[in-house]
């Protein structure tokens, strides 16, 4: 269930992928911390604080991680010589991110696009989660994490869809609920 939920990690790489810039993305990190705090982890659903400093940390390594990793090295000698605790947890979320191209649609549709949905081949949508071809384990993956995020989706006109049963390349139109 953690796994389903925004990590700073990948809120710093929703917010690179979209080029936004500081005022834009400290508008989105608000809009997430008032209206979506169930898809935050919990240590952040009461600390937006925590949450904003732990995304622009993130978002500094991705941007420049040779300098940032030298400074981590720095700190923790520097922590050792005066006998501090350094809580610096290394880049154990930084490794592992689950459901990305789920969260970064659901973030797309509620704050990012003002139309208020996405379109998105299957195929597109297949690649993005790294197969070629459906099977009914991955779409049923897919109805999973559209089920979690409370995505909807149609085909354009806002014709209902089975996504078990649309073409490969049709357009998917997707929307919350």
């Amino acid at each position: 269930m953690k796994s389903y939920l925004y990590t700073p990690f990948e809120l710093a790489l929703i917010i690179q992928h979209h080029a936004l810039d500081c005022n834009k993305y400290m508008d989105l990190l608000h809009s997430i911390y008032q209206n979506d705090k169930s898809f935050l982890l919990p240590e952040y659903r009461n600390n937006q604080k925590k949450l904003f400093l732990d995304v622009m940390d993130n978002l500094n390594y991705i941007n420049n991680t040779e300098n940032y990793l030298s400074e981590i090295e720095a700190i923790e000698k520097d922590s050792e010589a005066l006998g501090l605790v350094n809580n610096y947890s290394g880049d154990n979320l930084r490794d592992s991110f689950n459901h990305l191209i789920f969260k970064e649609l659901r973030i797309r549709i509620l704050y990012i696009n003002t139309r208020g949905f996405a379109c998105l081949k299957l195929r597109t949508l297949l690649s993005e989660l790294g197969y070629k071809r459906r099977s009914p384990h991955i779409i049923q993956y897919i109805i999973d994490c559209l089920n979690f995020y409370h995505i909807s989706v149609s085909l354009r006109g806002n014709v209902p869809c089975d996504i078990k049963s649309v073409s490969i390349d049709d357009t998917i139109v997707f929307r919350t609920v």
